[in-house]
């Protein structure tokens, strides 16, 4: 993720830069997209290894519930679960080769390449965070 172009969080920006020693993806893994300045934790539904020279692995990934158990989204004291929620609508990513980023997007219709859309990802983890300023 471009910070300015991509995300205006200088934490996402980095979180987003942060794949060497990154576990392998896994069906069921934890997982946080990362947007313009929010986090939402999501779960890997399906992976697969591309046989490309610009991608090694492309992953599906759906936002898991979030319940506050306990303390304010306010003045962000919250403590969260997770649930995941299999019947959402699912992000693709790709790895890439070059960078070991991961990069959103997906397949367009016409011309049935790769398009890369906004938005980062972190695998092994979950985080919520919403920008309390929008």
């Amino acid at each position: 993720m471009n910070i300015g172009t991509q995300t205006s969080s200088l934490v996402n920006h980095l979180y987003s830069r942060m794949t060497i020693g990154a576990p392998a993806p896994e069906v069921g893994m934890a997982a946080t997209t990362l947007s313009w300045t929010d986090r939402h934790a999501a779960t890997v539904t399906k992976v697969y290894e591309l046989n490309s020279a610009t991608y090694s692995h492309e992953i599906e990934v759906v936002e898991d519930k979030v319940l506050v158990i306990k303390g304010s989204t306010h003045d962000g004291s919250a403590t969260f679960a997770f649930v995941p929620n299999l019947e959402g609508d699912a992000d693709v990513y790709r790895m890439e080769r070059k960078t070991g980023n991961w990069v959103r997007g997906h397949i367009s219709r016409q011309t049935r390449r790769f398009l890369k859309l906004p938005g980062g990802l972190i695998l092994g983890r979950r985080d919520h965070y919403v920008d309390p300023s929008f």
